[in-house]
């Protein structure tokens, strides 16, 4: 079964303005590369054949860099939305334009290393997983919020942030079906704030802890410790 990975990269990036102002966060340069370039290698080599990227704030910066080298043998579609959508919104508008029934969701500002089998198998529709997200253990969840888990690994509740205990936290990696999209209008929407807590009521969101490394670029510090150590993340894969 192929494999699509939908890559929501058309944040506004104002976190990470200060360390990166003239582009969109996925193309930050990470030692001297296109952040998104070290992204989608990576997930190409653990199973991912085919991207959609989903755009809007600095599109036409990632159009002219996907007709740079490191683009050419990749399979990249890409879907523009003409207002702000959302997680949630975006990822339905890209799996509407481009007719994925179901795909891997990845943020584009995020690099999650390690093996991806537990989240490359298909969702179990018919049992009533409409969605399923990879978690991580961190120290400390303060900046994430957490995750709690039943032993059927469905997902009961989304924590708050501002805890410093020890845990799983999302990761920033779905899969997702369309049908979990299916009680929501056209508007704007958030997987996180919307999406995910309805399925929760309905039993449908399942959760898979993954072991390889996590960051999240969105914020300076992070940003630019990615860059120091990229080579580190890579070869954790």
């Amino acid at each position: 079964m192929s494999v699509s990975c939908i890559v929501l990269a058309g944040g506004l990036g104002t976190r990470l303005r200060s360390a990166v102002p003239d582009l969109p966060k996925c193309l930050a340069p990470i030692s001297g590369r296109p952040f998104l370039e070290w992204q989608l290698r990576s997930l190409v080599e653990r199973g991912v054949q085919r991207f959609v990227l989903a755009l809007g704030h600095g599109s036409a910066d990632v159009l002219e860099s996907l007709r740079q080298p490191w683009a050419r043998g990749l399979t990249i579609d890409t879907v523009i939305e003409r207002e702000l959508l959302g997680t949630g919104g975006a990822a339905r508008f890209a799996m509407n334009e481009t007719g994925l029934d179901e795909a891997l969701i990845a943020n584009g500002d995020t690099f999650l290393g390690g093996s991806l089998q537990t989240m490359l198998a298909p969702l179990d529709v018919n049992g009533g997983e409409l969605m399923r997200i990879g978690t991580v253990q961190v120290s400390d969840r303060t900046r994430f919020g957490g995750v709690a888990v039943d032993a059927e690994q469905r997902v009961t509740e989304f924590l708050d942030k501002g805890k410093t205990d020890a845990g799983p936290i999302n990761a920033g990696l779905y899969r997702i079906h369309r049908l979990a999209f299916d009680y929501e209008g056209q508007g704007a929407l958030s997987l996180e704030a919307q999406v995910m807590p309805h399925l929760i009521k309905k039993n449908a969101l399942q959760s898979r802890e993954l072991a390889g490394p996590f960051i999240d670029i969105g914020v300076p510090a992070d940003y630019r410790l990615f860059d120091s150590r990229v080579h580190e993340f890579i070869r954790q894969n």
